[in-house]
């Protein structure tokens, strides 16, 4: 899977950062929304993800890679 953007907004402040890894992307993106932040993930087609789609980013990027999801 092709780069993931990670969108974060609160309280004014707003952040973009670059995630090669869905994995990786979901993880910081839902330590993000508990600690209060706003947040979607945009991949490289331009699909948008809000928090309760993130299982589906890791779903393809489980399929991609033939590893087994692991919960």
């Amino acid at each position: 899977m092709a780069a993931l953007v990670v969108h974060a907004s609160k309280d004014r402040k707003s952040t973009r950062t670059l995630y090669l890894r869905p994995a990786i992307a979901v993880a910081k993106a839902r330590i993000s929304f508990k600690a209060g932040w706003q947040v979607h993930i945009v991949d490289a087609e331009g699909r948008i993800f809000h928090p309760e789609q993130f299982d589906q980013l890791v779903r393809l990027d489980s399929k991609q890679t033939g590893s087994p999801r692991t919960t």
